[in-house]
């Protein structure tokens, strides 16, 4: 058997590699796990070509770290004797991408099973959130979706802290239900957040919006993917404040919804409970704000994929967020 794990979900491929190793005789798993980097490929066919020990039969050869446009002639033809590999050897190749117009992979994908495991977008936290709440049940631990979403914006799309800090709580919970404020205490939010990002732009916190800004591009987060997380909030926020305004205004985007579980159908909202978060975070901020900070997202975007650099998205930020100035009462 042929496997291509392809992806960035490191955590997904940990968890994947671990089941493939779940295969092997337990007391022969030194002898029947190898693990090669892509330069020794030649040593890794060979590899399986060798008969397993243990009453299983069966073993299980990865080669890391893959880079298939790295690949020459001399390791395309070490790949033709993939036909050859036994039934009881488990080749896994594992890569970050993979591109099919190359020959290595048309070549690899006529032999191989595809498993592609992408990370969650950041921006995601609808699915974020439900990965977390997949692997509360797992290890029997009991929250309510408003400390999932809070999970799922202190930790981000980094699911193996995740995995780490539901360990933690699992632990310390016992089997009874954790409040938020038991959680929030358990795994406070270390990191900034494009989210957060965006709450301090709406707050009109200039001060506090150039500090993450200044922050996130520091930890090497890419501005095209800020612009993305903060496009999502920022769309959410209008067509919830929308909703809550289409039986008074005459030209509102949406019309005749009320309730929240209605407002999170048209708004796309998972967990229609984080509507009465979102109906109080844009409670005192007007619709036309929201929309100009929508449409100044798009140009920002436009502007970062035709080569604008990293620091034009400060003036940028800054003007969205002079957008949200309180009004001063005459």
């Amino acid at each position: 058997m042929i496997t291509l794990l392809i992806g960035d979900d490191q955590y997904a491929i940990k968890k994947k590699l671990t089941s493939f190793k779940s295969a092997l005789d337990p007391a022969w798993t030194t002898f029947n796990y190898h693990r090669f980097p892509q330069s020794s490929l030649s040593d890794a066919i060979d590899c399986t070509l060798t008969i397993p020990f243990g009453t299983l039969k069966t073993k299980l050869i990865v080669v890391e770290d893959c880079n298939f446009k790295q690949f020459d002639d001399d390791m395309l033809k070490t790949l033709s004797l993939l036909p050859q590999i036994p039934d009881f050897s488990h080749l896994v190749f594992v890569a970050p991408s993979f591109d099919k117009r190359l020959k290595v992979s048309k070549l690899l994908i006529s032999h191989a099973k595809l498993l592609e495991l992408m990370l969650i977008p950041p921006w995601r936290t609808d699915l974020i959130a439900q990965s977390i709440s997949s692997q509360a049940k797992s290890l029997k631990l009991l929250l309510d979706s408003n400390t999932v979403d809070y999970l799922a914006q202190a930790i981000g799309n980094d699911l193996t802290r995740a995995e780490s800090e539901l360990q933690k709580l699992a632990i310390y919970g016992e089997g009874r239900r954790l409040t938020n404020a038991e959680v929030q205490t358990l795994v406070p939010s270390q990191t900034q957040s494009s989210l957060q990002l965006a709450e301090a732009i709406r707050e009109n916190n200039l001060r506090k919006a150039m500090t993450l800004l200044d922050e996130l591009l520091l930890r090497a987060e890419f501005p095209l993917v800020i612009c993305a997380t903060l496009s999502t909030q920022f769309r959410t926020w209008l067509w919830v404040k929308a909703a809550i305004c289409a039986s008074q205004q005459r030209f509102a985007i949406v019309s005749g919804v009320k309730l929240d579980n209605e407002i999170a159908k048209v708004c796309q909202i998972a967990n229609p409970k984080r509507v009465y978060f979102l109906k109080k975070e844009v409670a005192a901020t007007s619709e036309l704000a929201l929309a100009q900070a929508v449409t100044l997202l798009l140009e920002l975007e436009v502007s970062l994929k035709q080569g604008a650099k990293a620091d034009f998205m400060l003036s940028s930020i800054l003007t969205i967020a002079r957008l949200f100035q309180p009004i001063q009462s005459i």
